[in-house]
């Protein structure tokens, strides 16, 4: 029966291992040849990314609404400072809270934030990065998320 066979594999899970269980962030060096100039000479292009947490996940999942808050939040801060509308545009899409973006897209900001080991990045140039080399920001965040699905290295 179904039930005698969810009871075995329930019974199966061994709590007290998995609570003493050293879990670290599966992690990935990416080649990235198209960002070569901008690394020192000599150095391999790579960048090292790692999976995220399901705190990093969740954030990331909310980012429309963060958007949405700090994009009003920019606009009253420039409303304030009596800035010019096109001013307000460029903070907004600098950060990328502009109004037309993607939802996906910022998801996609967040993850590479969270998820780059080496370089550490801010929103700001995961912004840039997605601008100038989108191919190489896809690539880095479709690898965050692979590393995300495998789960942790267990032991080290």
């Amino acid at each position: 029966s179904l039930v005698g066979s969810e009871m075995c594999i329930r019974d199966s899970f061994d709590l007290e291992r998995f609570r003493g269980a050293s879990l670290a962030p599966r992690q990935a060096s990416v080649p990235v040849p198209d960002l070569a100039a901008f690394f020192e000479e000599g150095a391999e292009p790579a960048w090292i990314v790692r999976g995220l947490t399901g705190e990093e996940i969740a954030r990331c999942n909310e980012s429309n609404a963060r958007h949405s808050t700090i994009a009003a939040a920019v606009q009253a801060l420039a409303n304030s400072a009596a800035a010019k509308a096109d001013t307000v545009d460029a903070m907004q899409s600098l950060l990328g809270y502009g109004t037309d973006v993607p939802e996906d897209l910022a998801k996609r900001f967040d993850h590479l934030t969270f998820g780059s080991v080496s370089p550490v990045i801010d929103r700001a140039l995961a912004v840039k990065l997605f601008a100038a080399y989108p191919i190489v920001a896809y690539t880095l965040t479709n690898k965050i998320l692979e590393l995300t699905g495998l789960g942790p290295d267990v032991g080290k």
